[in-house]
């Protein structure tokens, strides 16, 4: 599945949308635009894909890389989006890891074991 079907679904649900025609309203795109997206011949706009992220309270750094990825017409232009994306993602997780305070969500043992990290085994 590629990820404009996955995040027009998400954005779906959100909305509690159950027909792609009222979806397709609701994005203010064509009914035909959103067939074409489910049949992988065209891919969202960004501004599509904002809207669609607003909704949803995903993050659209996250998403317009994967798109665009799938819309890209060379292999080239394709392995530049995905790895933006991994970086999108990078950025994500840290940014996550950042906003984590130590002593309240960290469970004690996890906290007890990195204290004491000992021997570390890799196979």
């Amino acid at each position: 599945m590629n990820s404009a079907i996955v995040l027009l679904d998400k954005y779906k649900k959100a909305r509690a949308i159950t027909s792609d025609n009222a979806c397709a309203t609701s994005l203010g795109v064509s009914r035909q635009a959103v067939s074409k997206w489910r049949n992988g011949e065209n891919h969202p706009d960004a501004d599509v894909v904002e809207k669609m992220c607003d909704a949803t309270g995903e993050n659209i750094a996250r998403w317009m890389p994967l798109i665009e990825a799938e819309r890209a017409r060379s292999p080239g232009a394709r392995r530049a989006w995905l790895r933006l994306a991994q970086i999108a993602a990078s950025v994500a997780v840290i940014y996550m890891f950042s906003r984590i305070d130590v002593h309240h969500d960290v469970p004690a043992s996890l906290m007890a074991a990195a204290r004491n990290a000992g021997t570390l085994y890799i196979m």
